[in-house]
């Protein structure tokens, strides 16, 4: 009711001014404010033509609901920034967690790289900047793990040599003592005229510590290059039983002189290895067995093969190896000492193994009911039928 009266009191105050002196009808839209029971309302007056003669539309609407709604969403205003703050900051937590996330891996495994560390990698998620930089420090990773590694290689073998250089000064020193001074000894005698009618005796010893010498640097010579690492056999097929029968066509002089029982078992094999390095081992396993073995007894030389591998012994009859020095019978310049002989240089065994582990082959020494057993295996050639 009090709304009609206040529409009623405006229309009745516009039409009154409108009749009054020198006033103008309206040309467009105009809007009023008014005030009833402190309440705002709205007015828009516009002027509408209709057949030449001007009339006029009201409109009135209340101000009150927008200005409630207003006051109530000011006093929201602290809540709603609140809340847009808070969702600002978990955004942004979750966001540089996930921007850091593969940063943090990167410093976590370029921090290993450089404690020399390489055994993890970083994952590539994406092509982007941080993926194409997670694999340029794989690729970083793995060549400086391949170059560090034979650096590594380098030096140890630098190690090896040095040390076998060490090795073989300090052994051809101390086993070139001997000759040494039998030959002093010889030419001392020689020189003072003393005992004259064993001259010959003198230059004989002289001339057997020469050969004997001349042999040690030899095999000092060849035990330092089999154990340097750098030298590599060249692999054949070869018929041991060929190899072995020559070996003992060459100490059958020493076989005899003994009055040695020489019994072969021998099988027609073709092997693969350096057969001039395996003829060699032989000749060192035979040698060692006719120097242990006492006048009148056995050697045997066996050849067994199960298709893959070909075993070879050689079995002297004799006093069995105790378990010490079968540990250090290996070793350069190891003689057993109830054997001990002044024949040989000390080194047959040592170049035997390093020559049998440059052809990754099985070997050992056992004792047997009658003796003692050296033997080693190498590969049979594969057979191809057509």
């Amino acid at each position: 009711m009090e709304v009609e009266n206040l529409d009623t009191a405006i229309v009745k105050e516009f039409q009154a001014g409108l009749l009054a002196d020198n006033a103008k009808p309206l040309q467009r839209t105009e809007e009023l404010r008014a005030t009833e029971n402190f309440a705002q309302y709205k007015i828009i007056i516009k002027p509408v033509m209709e057949n030449e003669a001007t009339g006029y539309i009201f409109a009135m609407t209340s101000l009150q609901p927008v200005d409630e709604a207003i006051a109530v969403i000011r006093q929201f205003y602290p809540y709603f920034f609140g809340l847009a703050l808070l969702c600002v900051i978990v955004l942004a937590f979750i966001f540089s967690k996930w921007l850091a996330k593969p940063l943090i891996s990167i410093n976590q495994i370029t921090g290993k790289i450089a404690n020399m560390d390489f055994r993890e990698k970083l994952p590539v998620r994406s092509e982007d900047e941080i993926g194409q930089l997670s694999q340029n420090i794989n690729y970083l990773s793995n060549q400086m793990e391949a170059y560090i590694g034979q650096l590594k290689q380098d030096l140890d073998k630098e190690r090896k040599l040095e040390a076998i250089r060490k090795e073989f000064i300090a052994g051809v020193s101390h086993e070139l003592k001997t000759p040494l001074a039998v030959m002093k000894s010889c030419l001392s005698i020689l020189k003072d005229g003393i005992a004259d009618e064993k001259r010959e005796h003198y230059f004989q010893a002289m001339d057997d510590e020469i050969q004997r010498t001349d042999l040690l640097v030899v095999n000092m010579l060849d035990l330092a290059k089999f154990k340097s690492g750098t030298y590599k056999p060249e692999i054949a097929p070869f018929e041991i039983d060929k190899v072995i029968r020559e070996v003992c066509r060459s100490l059958a002089e020493e076989i005899e002189g003994k009055n040695l029982a020489l019994r072969l078992s021998l099988g027609s094999q073709r092997v693969l290895g350096h057969k001039g390095l395996i003829r060699r081992v032989m000749t060192n396993f035979l040698s060692n067995a006719i120097r242990h073995t006492e006048n009148g007894q056995a050697i045997v030389i066996a050849v067994r093969g199960d298709g893959q591998t070909a075993e070879i012994s050689v079995e002297n009859q004799g006093d069995p190896i105790s378990e010490e020095d079968r540990k250090k019978i290996w070793d350069q310049f190891y003689r057993v000492e109830a054997r001990t002989s002044k024949a040989g240089t000390g080194l047959g065994l040592s170049i035997s193994k390093e020559i049998l582990e440059l052809h990754h082959g099985v070997y050992g020494v056992e004792n047997t009911k009658d003796g003692v057993r050296f033997f080693f295996a190498l590969p049979v050639e594969e057979m191809h039928y057509e």
